[in-house]
């Protein structure tokens, strides 16, 4: 089912209609005293080049190499989040420091 919007509201958020369009590869119906008088449609090369209309990456598909095996890419990601913990542990410590009053 098109989406419907009037051509005053149209006009004021045209920007926002095209962006939607563009991602969802569905029309909007524009309206006039609730009358249809035009359609914003997806370009037909990129409607088709979309495997799914719901598929948030859709246009990143294919634009991605990996370098590597998948094994590697997982531990890497291992590694960064242990060395992103240990970061977060030290700033934290630091701060607990800076925080704490002094003894006389």
């Amino acid at each position: 089912m098109s989406k419907t919007v009037s051509i005053v509201a149209a006009r004021r958020e045209l920007g926002r209609l095209a962006d939607e369009v563009r991602r969802t590869g569905q029309p909007v119906i524009l309206t006039r005293r609730g009358h249809a008088i035009a359609r914003i449609a997806p370009e037909p090369a990129i409607a088709a080049g979309r495997s799914s209309a719901n598929d948030p990456f859709a246009e990143l598909r294919g634009t991605v190499r990996l370098n590597g095996t998948l094994d590697e890419l997982q531990h890497a990601i291992r590694d960064l989040r242990s060395e992103f913990g240990a970061s977060l542990d030290r700033r934290a410590a630091a701060l607990r420091r800076r925080t704490m009053p002094r003894r006389a």
